[in-house]
């Protein structure tokens, strides 16, 4: 093999220059004179070459991508400007409607609020294009209440209130962990999504009780049950977040706790009711008398006891398992 009149080095700085076709005529000699002569040098133009037809595909396979989703959202756009159109005319015809037999504009307004809500829930997730669902479940609440508040006005009543909170809470069981885990939030606040929901639906339902005492006349007994009751009822939903989301335990102690306070919860629930009511609702475990024969009250007690009693020695069994096994992988690390 005769000696390379140009040096590899020199010739591969070249290389991107000659494949792009800005260097001078007297570089593309030199380097077409050289790579006739040396292998590595072609093997690594070609590589160059690949290099750069990959970078082409990319580059098309980018631009078909984007004019296809432009396409894509122009068509999507066009959709839901015709549903909307197509839900105006019944908000059209009833405005005329009303307007011609003199009946003032009552029945308008319950059409546009229907139509509202039927658009936040076909034409909005057309329309947006970040977040859409968020932005679906926002505005048919908002079209939701003010239908039922056009509603409410139109019939005279003072319903509201109730219907508006109690709908809202029933929305937020289903759709606020969804809605909270897709929302930017700020930095002290995105680890504790599942506080966030625990707490929006408990402050909801304690506005549930609020608004329904409204409606109660010398709602003094209405108040303090309904809020002590309330307030009992929490506590396991509590008590089960609280475990499953801070105990830094296995799954074995988490369980076991959480079947002990489930077993408690419903042994003694009755109970709890008597003495905030007042009011003897049978299946009272403190007032079980073996002595007065199979009365439904006994049974009833009995089989609530016998429950709790049967829940908390499972789950003092799961919590011994969890700790046993939570002790023997200690050990395992330690060797």
């Amino acid at each position: 093999m005769s000696e390379l009149k140009y040096d590899c080095e020199l010739i591969q700085d070249l290389l991107p220059l000659y494949q792009d076709g800005v260097c001078s005529n007297s570089s593309r000699n030199v380097v077409e004179e050289h790579l006739q002569d040396c292998g590595s040098c072609r093997e690594v133009a070609q590589k160059l070459k690949n290099c750069k037809v990959d970078e082409m595909l990319t580059r098309e396979k980018e631009t078909v991508l984007t004019a296809h989703e432009k396409k894509e959202r122009r068509r999507t756009l066009t959709a839901g400007i015709v549903t909307a159109g197509i839900l105006m005319i019944p908000v059209i015809v009833c405005l005329i409607c009303n307007i011609a037999i003199g009946h003032g504009l009552d029945w308008f307004f319950i059409v546009l609020a229907a139509m509202l809500l039927t658009a936040s829930l076909t034409v909005l997730p057309l329309l947006v294009q970040n977040r859409r669902w968020i932005w679906t479940i926002g505005g048919a609440v908002c079209s939701l209440l003010l239908l039922l508040l056009v509603c409410c006005i139109y019939s005279r009543g003072n319903w509201f209130g109730v219907a508006a909170v109690s709908s809202v809470l029933g929305i937020s069981v289903f759709l606020a962990p969804y809605v909270i885990c897709n929302i930017p939030l700020p930095k002290t606040l995105a680890d504790k999504k599942g506080l966030l929901v625990m707490g929006w639906d408990t402050i909801w339902l304690y506005g549930l009780i609020g608004v329904c005492g409204a409606f109660v006349q010398g709602g003094g007994f209405y108040w303090r049950v309904s809020l002590l009751i309330t307030t009992y009822c929490l506590w396991l939903p509590w008590f089960i977040f609280g475990i499953c989301r801070y105990l830094k335990a296995n799954t074995y102690v988490k369980a076991g706790l959480i079947v002990i306070a489930a077993g408690v919860f419903t042994a003694v629930t009755n109970s709890v009711i008597e003495a905030i009511t007042g009011i003897p609702n049978g299946g009272n475990i403190l007032e079980i008398e073996l002595t007065s024969g199979y009365t439904s009250g006994n049974i009833t007690g009995i089989m609530l006891a016998a429950f709790g009693a049967l829940a908390v020695i499972t789950g003092v069994g799961l919590v011994i398992a969890g700790l046993i096994r939570q002790k023997k992988n200690a050990e395992d690390e330690k060797k």
